[in-house]
């Protein structure tokens, strides 16, 4: 089974070292959601703070086979009530 590691990028470099051994790329897309979301939660509390954050997926030739970016983006505070914008097509 083929190793994919999953570096994770956020200022600073967490490179994975270990990897994991999955059944193939699909696999390590499930994975890597995984990872995310594990990572999402363990710093919900900061995670508006942090800019933005890579999971780097690589193979064991180091070669890049995808990539997750994450970032969060304030909206601009906006009225929640009244008339709604007139859309013109």
């Amino acid at each position: 089974m083929p190793r994919y590691f999953f570096h994770v990028m956020d200022g600073q470099d967490f490179p994975d070292h270990e990897g994991v051994e999955l059944a193939d790329l699909p696999d390590a897309r499930r994975h890597a959601i995984r990872v995310a979301g594990n990572l999402l939660l363990d710093i919900s509390d900061t995670f508006w703070s942090t800019g933005e954050w890579t999971i780097r997926v690589a193979d064991e030739r180091d070669l890049t086979q995808f990539q997750l970016t994450f970032f969060a983006t304030e909206a601009p505070v906006t009225q929640a009530h009244g008339p709604k914008p007139r859309i013109d097509h």
